[in-house]
Parts: C-alpha cells; structure tokens; sequence
C-alpha cells in the first residue's frame, strides 16, 4: 500500500548553523497511529512544521497523499489536520464560531451538522457559546482539535497532545484519537510521554538530536529490545549468591530476602527454566516469583544513552 505521508532525506539547517533535521526519511502508512518520541529539541516539532508546510525544509522532499508539501502545497495541506503544542486561537470568539471560520479555511462548504458531531465528540457541546478565554487549559486542547478535524482531514497530527492536562482529560484524547484511527484517519502524534505512545501506538519512531535512530512496531520493538526482571522471593534470605549460580548474574535485595536475575526477553524459554531447575538441585526453595517487562520509556532511555555513548 503507498504510504499516506512519504518523507526522504529531509533535512533543516536553521540560520546560525543549528541542523534541526538531519536526512530524514520515512513512511506513514495510511491508517495507523505513529509515535514519534524524542525528548525536548530532538526535532519533532520542526519535522511536524515542515510537512504542515510552516518551516521550509532545506533539503528532501514530503509527499503528503501524493502530493509534494512544495510544488502541490493546497491539495497537501487540505489533507492534513494540525494540533499544534501551542494554544493558539482568539480568546473572544465563541467555540462554535472558531471551529465553524477553520472548516472555511479550506473551502469546505458550511455543515452544522459535522461541527454538532466534532463538538460533541470532544464533549464541547455544551461549550458551544462559551468564548474561547472563559475556558480551562484542557477545554482550549479540545478547541484545537476540533479546528483541525473542521475540514474533515485524513491526516490528522498531533503535537504533543496531552502537555499539561490532566490525567483524566489524557485518557478521553486517548479515546478519540482511537476513535479517528477507526474511522479511517491516519495519526501522527509526537509526545514524550512514553505511556501515551505505549498506550496508543502501531508503530514507534525514535529521534535524538534530529536524526531518526529507529522505527519499529511497538511490540515487535519491545520483544527486540526490551528487558525483563524475575523477582524470586526467597523461602529463607541467603548471604550471598551460591557460586553454582554464576552463570546467571544474580543479584541479592539489600535484606537479601529476594534474589534477582535481569535478562533478554528472547532468552525468557531457556534463561528461566534452567535457573528455577538448578535452583531445585541446590535446595534452594522460594515462596512466590514475579516477572516485568521492560517498558518504552526503558527502551528509549536505552537507545537515546547508547547513542550519545557511541558519539562520544
């Protein structure tokens, strides 16, 4: 299937020589819900701006739909929707006003139905008169949402979405950007909150100091790169690790009441059987076991440390 938003060596070098991109490229497929995760001024914002058609690229090319973001700018734009992570709109006007002037933007004729729909949708109905400033924080992000599904877009990204809300207001997003990805629009949201990328995504793309580093299914990327601990809660503590535990590279709670072994995911089958069995040759006995995995947000940190270790 052609992606949706087909991106290739783009690149964003600002004045001053700062390189915000560094040759970029990747696909969108149609449909799916994309994370970008990156920490603070690792490039998300400059490459969302770029396909929006905000920030002029200094280099490669975008493809949004099939239509080049430069050459066939109207056709590109008309098909994406933005949320951007700045709250940005007129505090007089009324909610249904604002939503209703974005919808016109794009020349899209006038449907009081389709805004009753998008405002219910995010629970603004009752807000519909309200002026923009008598609303709280997580109404304003609601607003913003609302303005870019106005014109119906197929595209819809997401710019940190959920900065500063609460907890609460996170998991009704979370809801509706399911919700949309249903309903056939494709999501691209940038976040470095890793629950909300772990939460929602297909697939997860990692970018560090303007440079995409990975892109991988969420699961398959957790089973590749992720860790997982085994917690044994010993029937009687031990001093030390038995010397005929070695090879596992135990290690002992401060009350040396738990004994601890951290391993690969993919060693799960042969890493755990053969320590419980040796630990039954050894007489050692323990009450109950716990496994965790590994979660994103270890897995970020990981790739991110490995990254600065290598350009060091």
């Amino acid at each position: 299937m052609q992606p949706v938003i087909s991106i290739r060596n783009l690149s964003k070098r600002y004045a001053g020589g700062h390189e915000a991109l560094k040759h970029v490229s990747l696909d969108i497929r149609r449909g799916e819900i994309f994370a970008l995760l990156g920490p603070n001024g690792a490039g998300k914002t400059t490459l969302i701006s770029i396909v929006c058609g905000i920030v002029t690229p200094s280099a490669g090319t975008v493809e949004a739909d099939g239509h080049d973001i430069v050459r066939d700018y109207r056709a590109a734009r008309t098909r994406i929707g933005l949320v951007p992570q700045e709250l940005h709109t007129d505090a007089f006007e009324p909610v249904w006003s604002t939503v209703a002037f974005s919808r016109g933007l794009f020349g899209k004729p006038s449907d009081s139905a389709k805004i009753e729909q998008i405002l219910r949708d995010l629970s603004l109905w009752d807000k519909r008169k309200a002026k923009i400033k008598e609303l709280s924080g997580g109404m304003k992000r609601r607003v913003m949402i609302a303005k870019a599904l106005a014109h119906e877009p197929d595209i819809l990204f997401l710019d940190e979405p959920t900065a500063g809300v609460d907890v609460e207001l996170r998991r009704d997003m979370w809801a509706l950007v399911r919700r949309l990805r249903d309903s056939g629009v494709t999501i691209i949201l940038t976040t470095h909150y890793i629950e909300e990328a772990e939460e929602m995504a297909d697939r997860v793309g990692v970018i560090s100091k303007g440079e995409l580093i990975l892109v991988e299914e969420k699961h398959a990327l957790m089973r590749k790169l992720g860790r997982k601990r085994l917690t044994l809660n010993l029937a009687e503590p031990m001093e030390t690790v038995p010397e005929g535990l070695s090879e596992w590279d135990l290690t002992l709670s401060d009350d040396r009441s738990e004994l601890r072994y951290e391993f690969d995911a993919n060693a799960e089958r042969t890493g755990v059987p053969s320590l419980l069995r040796r630990m039954s040759d050894l007489g050692i006995g323990f009450k109950d076991l716990a496994t965790e995995q590994s979660s994103l947000e270890d897995i970020f940190v990981s790739l991110t440390s490995d990254r600065r270790e290598r350009a060091a």
